[in-house]
């Protein structure tokens, strides 16, 4: 049976590479059977990594700042206080399009 847990801050998570960071929350190693959950931060004018597809759906939720969102063959902009719903097989991705980092949650499924 999984238990509840709350997972705090904890920079010794912080992945640190030259487009920003990433800070994983909830995943397998916190119990979670399905669910996926990380913070991350991406400096102007960079994306974490090219569009791209997977299994499971996922969820991006914009925090701060402002980018390019992809969504299968199509571009729209996306600011702050938003969310994409990427279906299972759908291709996405962000990009910042700013000048000022961005901050955003994903949240996911496992396959």
């Amino acid at each position: 049976m999984q238990k509840p847990v709350i997972v705090p801050w904890d920079e010794a998570r912080k992945r640190m590479h030259e487009r920003g960071f990433s800070l994983p929350f909830v995943g397998e190693e916190t119990g979670a059977e399905s669910l996926r959950l990380h913070l991350s931060s991406i400096n102007p004018g960079e994306a974490a990594h090219p569009p791209h597809e997977h299994e499971g759906e996922e969820i991006v939720f914009l925090i701060s700042g402002s980018g390019m969102a992809t969504l299968d063959d199509d571009e729209h902009p996306m600011e702050a206080m938003a969310a994409l719903f990427a279906p299972e097989g759908t291709r996405h991705g962000l990009r910042n399009n700013g000048d000022a980092p961005i901050t955003y949650l994903i949240i996911r499924t496992s396959a």
